[in-house]
């Protein structure tokens, strides 16, 4: 009662897994790249926003205060912090 594969059955069962993999590859790169923008736009977004934004609230946007640029927190990133995997692999480079 065995099942009998084709080696024709077989090359393009493991062609397809190679293709598959590949896919998988190129997929993890474009999220990684998309994730490092996110990233870095949110930092710009939280310096250049140090009289008020929607994460830190708008107590100082009417103030003539003058304040200087603070680089970001790690715990002010909501956007950044919300990947699971952007989270994997900041947890590696530490």
């Amino acid at each position: 009662m065995g099942v009998t594969v084709t080696e024709k059955e077989l090359k393009d069962t493991e062609r397809e897994l190679m293709d598959l993999i590949a896919k998988r590859k190129q997929l993890e790169n474009n999220l990684s790249n998309i994730e490092t923008n996110i990233h870095l736009l949110e930092g710009t977004y939280l310096e250049e926003t140090i009289h008020g934004n929607v994460v830190r609230g708008y107590e100082g946007y009417g103030s003539q205060r003058t304040m200087r640029k603070q680089r970001p927190h790690d715990g002010d990133r909501i956007f950044s912090q919300s990947s699971l995997s952007y989270l994997k692999v900041t947890a590696r480079r530490v």
